[in-house]
Parts: structure tokens; sequence; C-alpha cells
């Protein structure tokens, strides 16, 4: 009986995820060639994700909207003056310097690892998902100052989701396509997934994916439910009455 009220609840928490797709990603999909062919597009396409790191979302978006102002300004090509654009940062109202430092080093990946690729972050992490290498994507984004895995997973789960990559992870992959934050882990906590506070990152990732293959769900689509039942309830509570 536990174990199918378990069942019962991630379903039900993974159709909150086709919620978070509507409500969050529907623009993406709809642009998702414009994204992979427009390497400005890209960029912001990540930034869109890896601003958000655990503060209110107005600062993430008041700084990110600053950043997009400066470099459409600025238009930073190959051999850019990181100084000077580290400047323009800093006085365009980016007055967070580990915003700036992780903004700096992403246009560094994007303009010195990433010519083949038309300098695309997008198209380089799709074209390596598809040659099985999504470990190598996640390496370059986890080290990059102030990302690290919460970041990183959330960018590659969206960008599984929108460009329908699925077939392409092995099942170990998916581990690199789930961001856990604290309202992931307390949804994991609550419907008894994970039965304890001090587990593991990697480990509430592997039950999250065990618990929705035993259900039959999308376990991306689980993972994007939780954050949305835990981190939009008020909404979701209010859309209801």
């Amino acid at each position: 009986m536990e174990e199918g009220k378990v069942m019962f609840k991630i379903r039900a928490v993974e159709r909150y995820g086709q919620v978070f797709v509507e409500k969050f990603l529907k623009t993406q999909i709809e642009e998702k060639d414009l994204i992979y062919n427009d390497s400005d597009k890209a960029l912001k396409f990540l930034f869109s994700k890896v601003f958000y790191r655990g503060r209110r979302d107005e600062l993430s978006e008041r700084f990110m909207k600053a950043t997009f102002e400066t470099i459409e300004t600025y238009r930073p090509q190959k051999n850019y003056n990181r100084e000077l654009l580290n400047e323009r940062l800093k006085g365009n109202g980016v007055n967070n310097k580990i915003d700036r430092r992780m903004v700096l080093e992403v246009l560094d990946l994007c303009f010195n690892s990433l010519e083949s690729f038309d300098n695309n972050i997008v198209k380089y992490t799709i074209s390596l998902i598809k040659a099985g290498k999504i470990t190598d994507v996640f390496n370059k984004l986890d080290d990059i100052y102030a990302i690290g895995d919460k970041l990183a997973s959330l960018y590659l789960r969206d960008i599984v989701i929108i460009y329908q990559l699925e077939e392409f992870l092995k099942p170990e992959e998916f581990l690199y396509c789930h961001p856990i934050d604290t309202w992931v882990k307390q949804v994991a906590l609550k419907i008894r997934i994970i039965v304890a506070e001090d587990v593991e990152v990697k480990d509430i990732k592997t039950a999250i994916i065990r618990s929705c293959l035993d259900a039959k769900v999308s376990h991306l689509l689980f993972n994007a439910g939780a954050w949305m039942v835990g981190a939009q309830s008020f909404e979701l509570l209010i859309e209801k009455i």
C-alpha cells in the first residue's frame, strides 16, 4: 500500500513537470532552431539557466538583464579585452563580482574552445550529447566559476527536454541532467524517494531516476515538477482557487 502511494505521488509530481515545460520552456521550444543557429541566442539561453544560483529571482534577473545589455553593446569576440568588459559589466549594474567572473569564463569557453561549433554553446552541447560525450560538456560547465553541479545539470536537463535527446544518453549519463536544490530534495524526502536529510547529491539523483523508472514516468519531468511543487507552490495554489 505504501509503495502504491509513493508511485501515485511520483506520477502526480511528474505531471507538474509538464506544467513546468508549458510555463518555462514553451518559448525556448518554439525558438529552439534559432537558439541552435545563433550563438548570441545560445549564450542567452545558457545565462537564463546559470544566473539563478540560490538568491532572489529578481536579483538574478536584474544582473542577467544588465549582462545581456552590456554584451549586446560591447559585442565581444575572440581575443576581446577581458578587463574592459569586466569594467563595463560593473558599470552597467552587474556589481556582483561572482557573476562577472562567471560571465567572463563562459565567454572564454565560447570564444576559445568552440570555434568549430560557431562559438555556439548550445550547438556544442547538442553535438557532444549526440556523440555520447555529455560528460565532457558537464565537466566544462562544472569547471566554470559559480556554475557547479546544480546549474550545469539544470542547463543540460532543459537542453535534453527541449531538443528531445533522451535516446542519446546512457542510463548513468542522466545523472548529469538532474539539478538537485532544496526544493527537489524536500519533495524527494516528503514522498519518501529518500528517507534521510544527509544524502549525497549523487545518491538523490540515483534514487529519483530509479523511482521514476519503477513508476514508468519521465524522471526529467519529475525533476522539473519537484521544483515546481516546491518553489512555485503558492502560485500553483492561487491558480487553483
